[in-house]
């Protein structure tokens, strides 16, 4: 499993700064009526494209015909799950049976109580298996830490323009479109910066490992490591 990589910094480095020029982020959507993000990011951190997909089959198709799998960085998002309940009333109000619940093992429970869909596992052992250095990651926790929240709610064409603007000049992205991108594509361009900062930092200095998701690594860019470094 590639996920193994995470367990010695010296074979981190030594592996990701030889060969690794395309950085792909997947900000995947929690159903198939959702958009989902695609965005991928050369060595020198220039945008070489973004897109959209509906459906896992369409991302596969277009993940595959990006670059060859060696030579790639993927970094997956945790799309939320949608069957949570939201709300200690909303919680409380669930026909649960306690007793019957509590030895229970977790994967037997209800997907209610699920933080995070299983969406997108699937595409992470596809590529895996392929060889592709797969990574999954946190667009909400990247932006808190790197202090990337627009003063506006989310989703409005003011959060987007913000998140775009911000994303150019505090991240250093380069041949960033002039018209509005979406949130799915501006979560997505995160998650390749992401993919970016293994190749070019060592963990705990650029990034850090935060959790561990279907046995995959989740990952966070950190402020230490200076982006302007580039190949």
């Amino acid at each position: 499993m590639n996920s193994q990589i995470l367990q010695n910094k010296s074979d981190i480095k030594s592996h990701n700064y030889k060969g690794k020029f395309c950085f792909i982020g997947i900000s995947i959507g929690p159903d198939n009526s959702s958009e989902s993000g695609i965005a991928v990011l050369d060595r020198n951190l220039n945008l070489i494209k973004t897109d959209k997909a509906y459906n896992l089959s369409e991302l596969k198709l277009l993940i595959s015909n990006i670059s060859p799998p060696a030579n790639t960085i993927l970094c997956v998002d945790l799309p939320k799950n949608i069957m949570m309940l939201t709300g200690k009333w909303r919680i409380e109000s669930k026909q649960t049976q306690i007793l019957s619940m509590k030895n229970m093992p977790d994967t037997l429970k209800g997907s209610w109580q699920k933080r995070y869909s299983d969406r997108g596992s699937e595409l992470c052992v596809y590529f895996d298996s392929l060889g592709m250095e797969i990574y999954r990651y946190s667009p909400y926790y990247t932006k808190n830490l790197l202090k990337l929240n627009p003063p506006y709610k989310s989703r409005t064409p003011a959060a987007c323009k913000f998140l775009q603007n911000i994303i150019e000049e505090k991240l250093e992205i380069s041949n960033m479109p002039v018209n509005l991108l979406p949130l799915p594509s501006l979560n997505a361009i995160i998650g390749a910066f992401i993919g970016w900062k293994v190749s070019t930092c060592d963990e705990n200095t650029g990034y850090k490992q935060i959790g561990v998701y279907k046995d995959f690594p989740i990952i966070s860019s950190t402020l230490l490591c200076p982006v302007s470094y580039k190949y």
